[in-house]
Parts: C-alpha cells; sequence; structure tokens
C-alpha cells in the first residue's frame, strides 16, 4: 500500500526519490517545489479533519522551534483577510 501510494505521489511530481547513500545504497522521498506548494493544504485537510472527523489518537503537526502544535489558516494576501470571512464571488474566465 505504501509503495503505491509514493509512486503516485511521484508520479504526480510531488515527491522525488534521491539517493542518500551510496553504500548501501539507500533513497529517500522528498518534497518536490510542488509538493512544498501543496504542505499547506495539507495543512489545512488534517485540521478539517481533526476538527470535524477526528477521534482518538491522531497525527499533528508540530513546530519545531517551539514544539507547539501548528494550527493553519488560510488567509488572503491581498487583504490579510482569513479565507471564510468575507464574501466571496466566482468569475467565470472570459
Amino acid at each position: 500500500m505504501l509503495t503505491k501510494r509514493l509512486a503516485a505521489l511521484t508520479e504526480e511530481k510531488l515527491l522525488e526519490k534521491r539517493q542518500y547513500s551510496e553504500r548501501p545504497p539507500r533513497e529517500e522521498y522528498v518534497l518536490t517545489a510542488a509538493g512544498l506548494d501543496y504542505l499547506p493544504v495539507l495543512f489545512m485537510i488534517g485540521a478539517w479533519g481533526r476538527k470535524h472527523r477526528g477521534t482518538g489518537r491522531l497525527v499533528r503537526f508540530v513546530d519545531v522551534e517551539n514544539g507547539t502544535d501548528i494550527e493553519p489558516v488560510a488567509i488572503d494576501a491581498v487583504t490579510g483577510a482569513a479565507l471564510g470571512t468575507r464574501a466571496i464571488k466566482l468569475v467565470n474566465p472570459d
């Protein structure tokens, strides 16, 4: 199962394999630029799941420098407002 998931993430260019040891030969999976761009989305989905579907022992995202749980929030870079706090509209391309 894990092999299939890693292969799918690699195929979608979210991860790439890098060799970190020649003797013995060993590889690791690292985030690509696309994977790094996806990381905030993953944090937001995880937070939603913990809030609305979470029970029992759940994986947490923790800030390495201070040891606190990461509590993601989506912010509009133009207005600085948290998403979902202001009215929005969808605009179709011309």
